[in-house]
């Protein structure tokens, strides 16, 4: 059974990647194509090195909680022939839809987070904002729904109604019957005070697990705060850009955020 998972759930993953502005490794003046996201999300990490527009979208449904909830496929002609087996193809607009580009949706995709009468704003892994067809990096992006590129919209397996503009869009009682799927992705920031040593809690061990999966410690994790975890906190804040000077000692909200600790209960 797919996990609850809501539309803003996923949109708000993709902002917060964004917002990050992450992009692929890069060799001299070349984007190679590797990447976190094939590394993190189950099924993917062979791909790594190939185009992974698609699979930055199943990262964040991985990261969500269910990956389940879009067609297992790196390759955007799958995922579209998926979405109509499923019965989950449109040629609308939804918020969270996935929307296929090219001229059979071959080429790229993207998720949509707002939409009118005549656009789509949407997510976008493997682009870029300057018109190149070489692709470095996650962003936002605007297009037309009217461009012959826009070919149509697959909706993942939310398990709440969609906000769509295809009139007859029924959404699967099924999924829906499962949760709200109104659980926010990420724990918030657990307060200054939180950061002790000698502090005991599955946050700690969750939080240490993200400190070591994005290496910024290579210590075993714990369910307890000790120097290791403060190290590491210290050095993900320099990973970060040291956003607001140097680190105090105490992680600020603002690199707790850029962690993406998940929920640990």
């Amino acid at each position: 059974m797919p996990a609850a998972i809501a539309p803003q759930t996923l949109i708000g993953l993709g902002q917060q990647e964004a917002a990050i502005r992450y992009q692929e490794d890069r060799s001299g003046s070349t984007w190679t194509n590797l990447n976190r996201y094939a590394k993190e999300t189950p099924g993917m990490a062979g791909y790594d090195g190939q185009s992974w527009c698609v699979i930055f979208l199943l990262w964040l449904a991985h990261r969500a909680g269910d990956v389940s909830i879009m067609p297992q496929t790196p390759a955007c002609d799958v995922a579209i022939t998926t979405y109509q087996s499923w019965n989950r193809w449109s040629w609308y607009p939804a918020l969270g839809a996935q929307v296929m580009l090219g001229s059979y949706g071959q080429d790229h995709t993207g998720l949509v987070y707002q939409y009118n009468a005549t656009q789509i704003w949407t997510i976008e892994g493997n682009t870029n904002l300057t018109g190149s067809p070489e692709g470095d990096g996650v962003y936002l992006r605007v297009r037309n729904r009217s461009d012959a590129n826009v070919y149509g919209y697959g909706y993942p397996k939310y398990c709440s109604p969609m906000v769509t503009a295809d009139a007859n869009w029924k959404d699967d009682n099924s999924l829906i019957k499962t949760s709200s799927g109104s659980t926010p992705a990420y724990a918030p920031y657990p307060g200054a005070d939180f950061f002790r040593t000698g502090r005991t809690s599955p946050l700690v061990l969750a939080t240490a697990k993200r400190l070591v999966a994005v290496g910024a410690g290579s210590y075993t994790p714990t369910a307890d705060i000790g120097s290791g975890d403060l190290n590491a906190w210290s050095t993900w804040h320099t990973m970060c850009g040291s956003p607001g000077g140097a680190y105090t000692g105490t992680p600020s909200e603002a690199i707790w955020r850029l962690l993406q600790v998940p929920h640990s209960h």
